[in-house]
């Protein structure tokens, strides 16, 4: 799925979380971040979200990502 807004970003992790039947708490204890964070992030508020956040969300999720121009 191509990913141009934080909210497209923040849905497909939330599909995937739920797919594979985790919790937001879960998920964020996974990535060391708060439940907080998580349910921000999955409504599309990343902006406080590193790359380093990113990658681990990607890890915790077994979500491949590709970065390409366009």
């Amino acid at each position: 799925m191509l990913v141009i807004r934080a909210e497209d970003f923040g849905n497909i992790v939330r599909d995937r979380r739920n797919d594979l039947g985790l919790s937001q708490k879960e998920l964020g204890e996974r990535v060391e971040m708060s439940r907080q964070w998580i349910v921000r992030f999955e409504n599309g508020h990343a902006a406080t979200a590193t790359f380093d956040h990113i990658l681990r969300i990607a890890e915790a999720l077994d979500l491949d990502i590709e970065v390409t121009g366009l």
